[in-house]
């Protein structure tokens, strides 16, 4: 069989991409299915075009139709830039299809999403946001009513584009009950396997240093800009503890004049990193700050790893992780609690601790590649 896979862009060090090199590299060893991946967005100068290692069966395919050339520009000219450029790649998707045999296209949510149903081939959606994802972004970063309701207006649009496709695979059961409240009978549920192997934390931990550790992207929707909030009287009591965030993004210069406003002077933007389970062994606690998430792989990675974990109680995936005594949850958005939670993980290690072996052993029975990719080779095989 002759897979597709479309992505915005490999470039990046996202939880996304990530996902997708695992998965893709993961099918390329163990099955005899042609695997490609097409991407829209050209990677920016200086960066490598994958950031993830990906297996030499595995083809990538770079449309650079740029979609991100027209962010700026003022709401009607940017409106029909976007169409062009959108007619231009489902024109570009079609042919490369028509002309490669695909048999199967696999969208994760990027702009295809709009005439997936309408392609030459089986269709398939695998969402790694909550389905009100469209306008949780949209609110995030224009603070009214009217954006507000054209957040609802591309949720709609979202939920009609993905109802006739064969399948769509989400990461929660919260957000199946959503996508299938809005309409939706096509829903599975599928987690995102963790990328780190038991070989690479046998020494997480061991001497428990006093670190608190975020990962991911530095955007507004990872709520880093909260969790510096909640970080400054923690600064001033625990003076000997550190912030440590893991990541990069177009917030690093926000964040950064946020921490020099705010007097910090115990927390470190880390930028990216290729050995994050070394960041999880060098934290005595992890930290979830985001406003809103689909299944968070960091949270995950930090469990596997033994890593206590706070985080707040944002749509989706936290709640259904952290249950059972396996973490701690705030309520979402809370930064007074959030503070309070932080100094009660790092003042009981040993209830800290007893609560991270719980994830640990949860995290691996659940999110092990073993666990999850034979339940993805059944839908991509059609076995159910």
């Amino acid at each position: 069989m002759r897979i597709l896979y479309c992505i915005p862009h490999l470039y990046n060090s996202g939880g996304m991409e990530r996902v997708l090199t695992q998965k893709v590299n993961w099918l390329a060893a163990r099955t005899e299915h042609e695997i490609s991946i097409l991407t829209t967005e050209p990677a920016p100068a200086g960066s490598p075009k994958c950031y993830f290692p990906l297996s030499e069966k595995v083809q990538v395919v770079e449309l650079n139709i740029d979609f991100n050339a027209d962010y700026t520009k003022p709401l009607l000219p940017k409106y029909y830039a976007h169409m062009r450029r959108m007619r231009m790649y489902k024109r570009a998707l079609t042919e490369y299809i028509v002309q490669h045999g695909i048999d199967l296209c696999i969208s994760l949510g990027g702009k295809e999403i709009a005439f997936l149903r309408h392609l030459p081939c089986r269709t398939i959606a695998e969402m790694h946001f909550a389905m009100n994802q469209r306008r949780q972004l949209i609110e995030a970063n224009h603070k009214s009513l009217f954006w507000s309701l054209v957040g609802e207006v591309r949720t709609k649009q979202l939920v009609q584009a993905v109802k006739p496709l064969e399948r769509l695979v989400v990461l929660t059961d919260a957000d199946k009950a959503a996508w299938e409240k809005a309409g939706c009978t096509n829903v599975t549920v599928i987690p995102n396997p963790c990328a780190i192997n038991n070989s690479q934390f046998s020494i997480l931990n061991s001497q428990f240093p006093k670190t608190v550790m975020a990962v991911g992207r530095l955007h507004e929707q990872k709520g880093f800009d909260l969790l510096l909030q909640a970080w400054q009287p923690i600064e001033k009591h625990y003076p000997e503890w550190q912030l440590r965030i893991v990541g990069e993004g177009p917030q690093r210069a926000a964040l950064e004049r946020q921490i020099r406003e705010q007097g910090l002077e115990h927390v470190v933007l880390a930028g990216r990193t290729a050995d994050v389970a070394k960041e999880y062994a060098a934290a005595s606690l992890f930290v979830l700050s985001s406003r809103y998430e689909g299944l968070p792989l960091a949270l995950i990675e930090a469990m596997w790893c033994g890593t206590p974990c706070v985080a707040f109680d944002c749509p989706q995936g936290p709640v259904e992780l952290l249950a059972d005594g396996r973490g701690w949850l705030v309520e979402n958005g809370n930064v007074e609690k959030l503070t309070q939670q932080i100094v009660y993980a790092i003042s009981h290690p040993d209830e800290a601790k007893a609560r991270a072996k719980k994830a640990q052993a949860f995290a691996q029975a659940t999110y092990s590649e073993a666990a999850i990719m034979p339940r993805w080779i059944r839908i991509i095989e059609q076995h159910e």
